[in-house]
């Protein structure tokens, strides 16, 4: 156990040294980072050269209290302190309270699935359309919804498609914000619909009010399930509550 903390244990290095350890040893799917970073406080982080850093990343938009921030490493460390990982294999009481905390949140009644990812809550929503015995799927041009097989279908940017081709699902693709081509889109075949509030990739995309039909009154029953997807730029305007939907929309 003290050999592999020995091998995990961050040492002083520069940038160069940083870098070109994780060039030999870390596949470059999106090529070589260009600045190692080594701690952060607050809204700035700094590299192993010294130099400070403003964050406007915040992680891709889950560091919303900042880094190191006193209450997430107290809870982090109480939580490590009392039970590690154990999979959804177990009950787990901090799991459960904050499924109920996101039901009262929503204020309807449901049920809450947890994943690592947004690409994986995409997966899940892309299965469950398959429950309703349709495979039919409506989604955006300019979305981005992940890049697994199953989230990568529902990409409405044909440059990150292309490499993968052929991808999973009938999905057909409409242009962000035009309700009108959402409603002819969507049928009685159609078993997801998948929108962002606000695209993010996209350039952050506002769409106008009343964008989307309510799926509920769109097709006749039975209605495709709708997902709304999480919105980096709205979750970073809004710090707390959801990320704003167009006010025509709901989610069912």
């Amino acid at each position: 156990m003290s050999d592999v903390a020995t091998e995990t244990t961050p040492t002083t290095a520069s940038n160069t040294t940083l870098t070109e350890r994780w060039q030999d040893a870390m596949m470059d799917n999106f090529g070589t980072p260009r600045v190692p970073l080594v701690r952060g406080e607050g809204t700035q982080v700094w590299d192993a050269d010294g130099n400070a850093y403003l964050d406007f990343l915040g992680g891709i938009a889950v560091n919303a209290l900042g880094h190191a921030h006193p209450a997430v490493v107290r809870a982090v460390s109480e939580q490590i302190a009392t039970l590690g990982h154990v999979s959804n294999l177990f009950v787990a009481e901090p799991t459960v309270a904050l499924a109920e905390r996101l039901l009262r949140i929503v204020g309807r009644p449901g049920r809450v699935y947890f994943s690592n990812s947004g690409a994986e809550a995409n997966e899940a929503a892309f299965k469950i359309g398959r429950l309703t015995g349709r495979s039919h799927m409506v989604s955006t041009t300019g979305g981005f919804h992940g890049r697994t097989m199953g989230a990568l279908a529902l990409t409405g940017q044909p440059a990150k498609q292309a490499p993968f081709r052929p991808l999973p699902g009938d999905v057909d693709f409409v242009p962000y914000g035009d309700a009108e081509a959402l409603r002819a889109a969507v049928t009685t075949d159609t078993a997801v619909v998948i929108i962002e509030p606000v695209q993010g990739e996209n350039g952050v995309v506002v769409p106008p009010p009343a964008t989307s039909p309510p799926p509920a009154r769109s097709p006749p029953p039975p209605a495709p399930c709708s997902s709304w997807t999480r919105s980096r730029p709205a979750s970073a305007v809004r710090a707390t509550g959801w990320p704003r939907r167009p006010r025509a929309s709901r989610p069912t």
